[in-house]
């Protein structure tokens, strides 16, 4: 997770899916899935922000809810790490 200098600009999310982690079935499902599930949560996100999630081999695996937590785990994880916002 990365701040844009652009504070009040919406969060953005990038996949990344291997070969290793299937199929292009496989591989195409589990982007869909993230980008839904980021679409529908994006209140977890502070504004400004660019996410990347890189999935492993047991990606194609999980369901909605399991790609919920771990995008709340890494957002509770990350949010402490991130610079404050500067004011203008």
């Amino acid at each position: 997770m990365r701040r844009r200098a652009d504070p009040g600009a919406p969060s953005r999310i990038g996949v990344t899916v291997t070969r290793r982690v299937g199929n292009a079935v496989q591989r195409n499902r589990v982007k869909r899935l993230v980008r839904e599930v980021f679409r529908r949560n994006r209140h977890m996100f502070p504004e400004g922000c660019d996410v990347v999630v890189i999935a492993k081999s047991g990606a194609p695996a999980l369901g909605y809810e399991d790609v919920r937590a771990e995008l709340a785990r890494a957002r509770r994880r990350m949010t402490s790490l991130l610079p404050p916002l500067s004011a203008p």
